[in-house]
């Protein structure tokens, strides 16, 4: 009898365990379509889901923010007309009698107040640098009205200069400094240390008087910053004030339609400072309370309160030659100033039987005054 291999898959057992795994792998392929397919539809509903949601989320946000853009839109409307209100409400105040002592609803005329209590007669900010500057004088003068105590010596005699170098918010300068120092370093135009430090001088002197209004600090400005009639009779926009040739803040309350942008633009980027020393001998820095304060060197604080060292150059002169003229004509005074003093000087050396002054021909250098 011949035997049979283990092998031979053509045996009836062999044939059987081959149709039982073949069935067994159908109904596994069988069972993994049916998984795919499941998973599948699971995973198209999720992502049906999942952009609902989206959608959902995404309408919701775009309403939420539509209403907190509207409201935020509110808030500068009303914070806007809050700020123009303290403004003229700062205004009012410096132009009445605040002690009581007057009936109510009767006001002193600006010709019975003295000079240093007559501050410009300004209309609301038309530019940011104006609304920064016009909102904080209000808040001060606002806080002196209702206490006077210390007041004074709360503000440093010279402006602290170092916020043209320190940018950081949380540095330790007076408040009046620290916010022009911002305004300066702002404009980029301004791109020298000797016009930088002149234009803080300037604006913070001015600050200084809006705010507190004594004869002190009225007096500690230079006489061409001092405003002229028509700046205390007639409405105009607050950086008029701070420009330096008195003509020429006359001029831009005559001529409205010159704005600020198109002045600044050209102003900025075209004064000058005439200054032949070193640049960084302007200012000069000594240790005050444990820190470093850096102020104006008293050379160049004078030498910034001498208008014909103010100039202007370049494009200004191409934009706006009624107002170089103008400022020329400052130049020009100050010219024959100095040739009459000279003539006079000569005549009377001359009468004496001498020559100039050693010192008129050889005046002291800067050097004798390096930091």
């Amino acid at each position: 009898m011949a035997s049979t291999s283990p092998s031979d898959t053509t045996s009836p057992a062999g044939t059987s365990r081959t149709a039982q795994d073949y069935e067994n792998l159908e109904k596994k392929r069988a069972r993994d379509r049916k998984s795919q397919k499941a998973m599948r539809e699971r995973t198209k509903w999720n992502i049906q889901v999942l952009t609902q949601q989206v959608e959902h989320l995404t309408r919701a946000l775009k309403t939420e923010a539509q209403q907190k853009n509207e409201l935020y839109e509110r808030w500068l409307a009303v914070s806007e007309e809050n700020e123009h209100l303290r403004v003229q409400k700062a205004a009012l105040q410096l132009r009445l009698l605040g002690d009581g002592q007057s009936p109510p609803g009767t006001a002193l005329s600006p010709s019975s107040l003295a000079p240093h209590q007559m501050i410009p007669l300004n209309t609301s900010p038309s530019c940011i640098s104006d609304q920064i500057l016009q909102t904080f004088v209000a808040s001060k003068w606002e806080a002196y009205t209702s206490q006077t105590a210390g007041r004074i010596e709360s503000y440093p005699e010279k402006p602290d200069l170092s916020a043209l170098f320190d940018a950081r918010p949380n540095r330790n300068i007076d408040e009046t400094s620290s916010i022009v120092g911002d305004i300066v370093r702002s404009y980029k135009e301004i791109d020298t240390l000797p016009k930088q430090v002149a234009v803080h001088y300037i604006m913070s002197s001015l600050l200084k008087w809006w705010m507190l209004r004594t004869k002190a600090n009225f007096e500690a400005m230079p006489d061409w910053l001092r405003p002229e009639q028509v700046q205390l009779e007639q409405p105009h926009p607050s950086w008029v004030d701070r420009i330096p040739w008195p003509k020429i803040r006359a001029y831009l309350i005559d001529h409205p339609e010159v704005k600020f942008d198109d002045f600044a633009s050209a102003y900025s980027t075209s004064f000058d400072i005439k200054w032949d020393y070193d640049p960084k001998n302007v200012t000069i820095t000594c240790t005050k309370d444990g820190r470093d304060e850096i102020s104006i060197n008293p050379i160049y604080e004078e030498h910034v309160r001498q208008l014909k060292n103010w100039t202007v150059t370049g494009v200004f002169r191409r934009r706006f030659p009624e107002m170089t003229e103008i400022i020329d004509s400052y130049a020009n005074v100050e010219k024959q100033v100095q040739l009459k003093l000279l003539k006079d000087v000569s005549t009377d050396s001359t009468r004496h039987g001498g020559g100039f002054p050693k010192d008129m021909l050889n005046p002291v250098s800067l050097s004798r005054y390096s930091i």
